[in-house]
């Protein structure tokens, strides 16, 4: 293989992991995930609730 075509690969290589790396460090903690997650369950089942108390009143 030539030394251009090893470099540019090894390069684009380089490149990919470091995407890798900047995602991986730009992600929140599981436990920030996991709390937004539940604060838009409580939004979810209050809006379900007050529309079920609607169409049983």
């Amino acid at each position: 293989m030539d030394d251009a075509v090893l470099s540019t690969a090894l390069a684009r290589a380089e490149q990919a992991l470091a995407r890798v790396e900047r995602a991986l460090a730009a992600r929140q903690p599981a436990a920030a995930r996991d709390e937004q997650l539940r604060a838009k369950v409580r939004e979810v089942v209050e809006e379900l609730d007050g529309l079920i108390r609607e169409a049983a009143a």
